[in-house]
């Protein structure tokens, strides 16, 4: 819920400094680490968001994949599985670099 409520606070910022009168939709991009179930956080948003200016509005949720980069050979690569050991050499010094994300990427208002 505290996730739902913190995106519905930052797009409701936003609208009413843009001087919205509605939002209709909330354009979330969220990693694959954040764990985040998508019903349940459109859920969570839609009550949040009742007697707001986004009571209608739509929670799209981007997830973005797990991403690493080899400290040893330097390859960028899509960790699957909770495998993190590098494609192109097999080590295991991995820096995550992406997935761990989460933002709201834009809104959409009326």
């Amino acid at each position: 819920m505290a996730i739902a409520q913190n995106i519905l606070d930052i797009a409701v910022a936003a609208a009413e400094r843009g001087g919205a009168q509605k939002i209709t939709r909330v354009n979330v991009v969220a990693g694959e680490m954040r764990a985040i179930v998508p019903p349940q956080l459109a859920f969570c948003f839609g009550v949040a968001a009742e007697n707001t200016i986004a009571s209608e509005a739509e929670l799209n949720l981007e997830i973005v994949p797990v991403r690493g980069r080899c400290r040893g050979c330097g390859e960028d690569f899509a960790i699957k599985d909770f495998s993190y050991i590098c494609p192109g050499c097999g080590g295991r010094d991995i820096e995550i670099t992406g997935g761990t994300e989460l933002r709201v990427r834009d809104i959409e208002v009326l």
